[in-house]
C-alpha cells in the first residue's frame, strides 16, 4: 500500500505540474488572440473553440500516460491494478478540473461562451449543475478512449491496429456515405438516432442524452483499458 501511494502522489505531482504549464501556455495565446482582434477593431476575425486545446491536452494525457506512467509504476513495485487506478485518478482529476475551470469561466469572463464546447449549444445552456456535467463525462470519454486506444494498440501490435484503424476509416468515411446515398431514407434514420443522443431532440435541447452517451463511453473505455492491462506486454 505504501508504494502504491507514493505512485498516487508522483502521478498526481506530475500531472498538475503539467496542467499548471498548460493553463499558463494557454492563458497567454487567449488573451493574445483578443489583444490582437481588438487591436485590428472590426476587420478583426474572432475564433471560437479554443476548448479544443483542452481536449487535445486529455487525449495526450492518455495517451501517454500508459507508455510512460504505467510502466513507471510497475517498475516500482505495484501491481498492474493499482497502476491502473493511480492513473485512473490522475485521469478523474485532470477532467474534473478542466469541468470546473471551464464552469468558472463561463461564469466571470463572457467572452467564453464562444470557447466553451457545451455553451454552443446555446444560451444558458453552458453555466450550471448540466453544463458541469455534461463537460466532466465529456473529458472522461475522451482521456479514456485515448488510453483504451494505445493501450489496444501495445496489445495487438503495430499491424493490426493500423489496419483496425484503416477498416473504421474506410466504415465511415467510403461504406456509410456510400449507404447514405444509396439507400433512401438511411442518413434520416441515422440522423433520428443520433442527433437526440446528442442532445437534439424534438422537443429542443436535452443535455442529460449526451451526458449519458459520454459515460457509456467513458465507462466501456475504462473497462476495456482495465481489461486489457492486465495482460498487456510491457516493453
Amino acid at each position: 500500500m505504501r508504494k502504491f501511494k507514493a505512485i498516487v502522489r508522483y502521478q498526481m505531482a506530475d500531472i498538475l505540474f503539467s496542467m499548471s504549464v498548460f493553463f499558463i501556455v494557454f492563458a497567454v495565446c487567449f488573451g493574445l488572440g483578443w489583444a490582437i482582434i481588438a487591436f485590428a477593431g472590426e476587420g478583426g476575425t474572432p475564433f471560437k473553440g479554443m476548448y479544443l486545446w483542452m481536449c487535445v491536452f486529455l487525449g495526450l494525457c492518455g495517451g501517454i500516460s500508459y507508455s510512460i506512467d504505467f510502466k513507471f509504476a510497475l517498475q516500482c513495485g505495484v501491481t498492474r491494478a493499482q497502476a491502473y487506478l493511480s492513473t485512473a485518478l490522475s485521469f478523474g482529476v485532470v477532467a474534473l478540473v478542466f469541468a470546473l475551470v471551464d464552469q468558472l469561466l463561463l461564469a466571470v469572463l463572457p467572452l467564453w461562451g464562444e470557447q466553451s464546447i457545451v455553451a454552443l449549444y446555446g444560451e444558458g445552456y453552458g453555466p450550471g449543475l448540466l453544463g458541469f456535467a455534461w463537460t466532466l463525462a465529456f473529458n472522461l470519454a475522451i482521456v479514456f478512449l485515448s488510453y483504451a486506444l494505445v493501450v489496444l494498440h501495445g496489445r495487438v501490435g503495430k499491424a493490426p491496429f493500423l489496419l483496425g484503424l484503416l477498416a473504421f476509416g474506410l466504415l465511415a468515411f467510403v461504406l456509410v456515405p456510400t449507404v447514405f446515398q444509396v439507400v433512401p431514407g438511411a442518413a434520416d434514420a441515422a440522423g433520428a438516432a443520433l442527433l437526440p443522443a446528442l442532445g437534439f431532440t424534438a422537443h429542443g435541447i436535452d443535455l442529460a442524452n449526451p451526458i449519458a452517451l459520454f459515460a457509456v463511453v467513458a465507462a466501456l473505455s475504462a473497462t476495456a483499458a482495465y481489461l486489457l492491462t492486465r495482460r498487456a506486454e510491457v516493453r
